[in-house]
C-alpha cells in the first residue's frame, strides 16, 4: 500500500494548509513542488499573497499601501486627491472602529497588483535595514576603532526596526505626494511645484504651510525625525557612484574630445551617440559639487536609491545626471516654517498634547513612544508649570542633519545609555554642526 503524501489530502484542505504559509519563500517552494499543489493555490492566488503581505508589513500595513497609492499624486495637480488619501491614512483607526469610509480600507491591499508592490517595497526596505545596520555613520562622540570594532554591525531590536520602516513608507509617500517627480530621459521635466500652484483652495494658510499641516501634522514630532534621520543615511550612499561615474565621464572626454578645444569640458558637444544626459550636469567641473546634490537624490526616495544602487554604471550615472538637482524641492523638507505654523498637533498626533505627556507615554506601546534621543534633543526646558502641554515645550524648529546622521530618533534608550552618548551636549543649535 503506497503511502499517503499530502498531495492525497483533498483540495479543500491543501487549500488551507496555503494560506497558513506565513512567508513567500515558503509558498512558493510548496507550489512548485507539484502540480497538484499548484492547482490549488491558482483559485487563491491573492487570498494567500495577502495574507503574506499582512504578516510581513504588521501595523505598518497601512503606511505601505499609502506609499503605494501615492504614486501619482503630485501636490500641484492632485491636490484634493492627495489630501483624500493623507486623511485617510491619518484617519484609519477611526475609519476601521467606526466602519466608515470607502469599500477600499487603507489597510487591506485592494488587488494582485498592490499586493506585488507591497512584496517589492518591502524587499527594498528590507535591503536598506540591513545596510543601515552595517553602516550608519558613526556617532561623533564615539572614537573611530571602538565604533567599527565593537558596535557595528548593529543588532537592530523589533522598535528600532520599525521606526526605521515607518519613516521609509513615510518618506515614500512624501517623495510621490511632494517630491520631484523622478527625471527619465532628457529634456523631459514633469513639474510639481506645489508652491505656486493655481488649484483653488478653501484654505487660507500658504501653500508651504497647508503642504506642512496635511502631511506633518497628523505625526507626533519625532516620527518626523525618524524620516530626517533615514533621509541623511541615504545621503552617505552616494559617494562610490559619484566616484565611479566622474571616472567614466572623464573617460568618455579624453576620448572623443580634444585637450585644445575650449568646449573640452562640456558634455553637450560630445558625439550623440555617446553623450550623457546634461540638464543638470553640464560639464566636467559641474562634477565636483556632486556631493551637494545628494540631498536631492535622498529626496526622491527609498525606491529610487535602492534602483540607483542597484543599476549597471551606465543607468547609475544617468540617473544622476537626471535627478541630481540643486532645486528647492530637492531638500527634506522643502518648506520653512515658523513654529506656531506647525502647531497645533492634528489628529491623531493632538493625543499627546497633554499635560503629563511623560505619564501618558509610559501607558503606550514602544513603538508610539519617542526615545531618549529625541526627548534630550527636542524637548525644551520646561518651568515645572503644570500649565505647560507638550507643544508648549518641543522643539518644532530643530532639523539637524548633524544629528539626524547618527540617527537621534531611532535608536532605543538602552543603547544610547551603553553608547554613553551625551545627548544633553548635542541639543539642536548648541554645538557646530558635523559635516554629512
Amino acid at each position: 500500500m503506497a503511502k499517503p503524501t499530502l498531495e492525497d489530502l483533498p483540495t479543500e484542505l491543501l487549500i488551507l494548509i496555503l494560506l497558513e504559509i506565513p512567508d513567500l519563500a515558503s509558498l512558493k517552494s510548496i507550489v512548485l513542488s507539484s502540480p497538484i499543489f499548484h492547482q490549488a493555490y491558482l483559485p487563491v492566488r491573492q487570498e494567500a499573497l495577502c495574507g503574506i503581505v499582512k504578516n510581513q508589513w504588521g501595523v505598518l500595513l497601512a503606511d505601505a499601501i499609502t506609499a503605494i497609492r501615492s504614486r501619482g499624486l503630485l501636490f500641484s495637480t492632485h491636490k484634493h486627491e492627495a489630501i483624500r488619501l493623507l486623511d485617510t491614512w491619518r484617519r484609519k483607526e477611526e475609519i476601521r472602529d467606526l466602519a466608515l469610509g470607502s469599500s477600499i480600507p487603507i489597510d487591506e491591499p485592494d488587488n494582485l497588483e498592490e499586493i506585488f508592490h507591497l512584496l517589492y517595497l518591502h524587499k527594498v526596505f528590507h535591503f536598506f535595514l540591513d545596510d543601515y545596520a552595517k553602516n550608519v555613520p558613526r556617532p561623533p562622540w564615539m572614537e573611530n576603532e571602538e565604533w567599527e570594532t565593537s558596535v557595528i554591525p548593529i543588532k537592530l531590536s523589533q522598535t528600532e526596526k520599525h521606526r526605521f520602516l515607518r519613516a521609509l513608507c513615510r518618506l515614500q509617500t512624501y517623495e510621490h505626494i511632494f517630491g520631484l517627480p523622478e527625471r527619465l530621459e532628457s529634456g523631459i521635466w514633469i513639474d510639481n511645484d506645489w508652491r505656486n500652484t493655481k488649484q483653488k483652495s478653501s484654505s487660507s494658510m500658504s501653500p508651504n504651510e497647508e503642504a506642512y499641516r496635511v502631511f506633518f501634522g497628523p505625526m507626533p514630532p519625532w516620527e518626523y525625525h525618524e524620516m530626517g534621520c533615514v533621509w541623511t543615511y541615504f545621503k552617505t550612499l552616494f559617494e562610490p557612484i559619484y566616484k565611479e561615474m566622474s571616472a567614466s565621464l572623464h573617460d568618455l572626454v579624453e576620448k572623443h574630445m580634444s585637450k585644445d578645444d575650449p568646449l573640452y569640458e562640456f558634455f553637450e558637444f560630445l558625439p550623440e551617440e555617446v553623450m550623457p544626459p546634461w540638464d543638470n550636469l553640464q560639464s566636467l567641473h559641474d562634477l565636483e559639487d556632486l556631493r551637494y546634490r545628494s540631498k536631492s537624490l535622498a529626496t526622491m526616495g527609498p525606491d529610487f536609491v535602492y534602483r540607483l544602487l542597484h543599476g549597471t554604471p551606465l543607468i547609475r550615472r544617468d540617473m544622476v545626471m537626471l535627478n541630481a538637482s540643486l532645486a528647492e524641492l530637492s531638500n527634506f523638507p522643502p518648506v520653512w516654517l515658523e513654529e506656531e505654523q506647525k502647531l497645533p498637533f492634528l489628529y491623531p498626533a493632538d493625543r499627546h498634547a497633554v499635560r503629563d505627556y511623560e505619564q501618558f507615554w509610559s501607558t503606550l506601546p514602544s513603538i508610539e513612544q519617542p526615545n531618549l534621543g529625541w526627548k534630550e534633543l527636542y524637548l525644551l526646558p520646561t518651568s515645572q508649570t503644570p500649565v505647560e502641554t507638550l507643544e508648549d515645550v518641543v522643539d518644532m524648529q530643530g532639523e539637524d542633519g548633524g544629528i539626524w546622521c547618527w540617527g537621534a530618533a531611532i535608536f532605543d534608550d538602552e543603547r544610547f545609555t551603553a553608547w554613553k552618548a551625551p545627548l544633553s551636549e548635542y541639543r539642536s543649535g548648541q554645538f557646530p554642526v558635523i559635516p554629512v
